[in-house]
């Protein structure tokens, strides 16, 4: 059996999977640990009411309904994480990894938007048509256990030092985490795109190199 991730809906109107889970939240700012998978998204939820407006019940109907598909994926299945490279997706996609990884049969792989010719790294899978998305697909980067365990500390150490500052697989990962730290203890976040101002010139710099 195959599942695919997918970091927002805008995703899955172009891919039109049916084996989708979508992801539904933001990481990237609020709560991201607690006693157990539950107590998180009740202090999530809470968060999200209290900072953003959404309702309580309407995380629970459209976020939390995705989580719980997670309980059903059999062993041995193939898993899809479809991310881009932004500060917002990183976080989403170490969470995922995080609570996917409980299950060693499964067979993870990452998806990551084209970054060659008209496609840019900070538009991600933005401009992608479904044809761009299959061929990104067929790029797949199979997780191999030192990269999830990497990945795991990373997740691990998030707002702390950590003593990986550099993954193969994810570009600015030691800006992620400096900016990660930096939006914990912001009082205001401003960004675009997920990214921070910071971020944005770094990566135009990056593209025009």
């Amino acid at each position: 059996m195959k599942i695919h991730i997918l970091n927002g809906d805008c995703l899955q109107d172009i891919l039109q999977s049916e084996n989708a889970i979508i992801v539904r939240e933001m990481f990237v700012e609020g709560p991201i640990k607690a006693d157990s998978f539950d107590a998180l998204l009740r202090e999530r939820a809470t968060y999200l009411e209290k900072t953003y407006s959404i309702p309580f019940d309407e995380y629970q109907r459209k976020s939390v309904s995705e989580f719980e598909k997670l309980k059903y994926i059999p062993n041995h299945t193939e898993v899809f994480l479809w991310f881009d490279y932004d500060l917002f997706c990183f976080v989403n996609l170490l969470f995922m990894i995080q609570l996917l990884n409980k299950n060693k049969t499964l067979k993870l792989s990452l998806v990551r938007p084209l970054r060659k010719g008209q496609f840019k790294i900070w538009q991600g899978f933005g401009n992608h048509t479904k044809s761009d998305l299959m061929l990104a697909y067929s790029q797949k980067t199979l997780l191999k256990k030192r990269d999830l365990d990497e990945l795991l500390h990373i997740w691990n150490m998030l707002g702390k030092r950590s003593i990986i500052k550099y993954h193969r697989l994810i570009p600015f990962l030691q800006k992620h985490l400096v900016d990660y730290q930096l939006l914990a203890q912001a009082k205001k976040i401003e960004a675009s795109w997920g990214f921070t101002e910071g971020q944005i010139k770094r990566m135009l710099s990056y593209n025009r190199s």
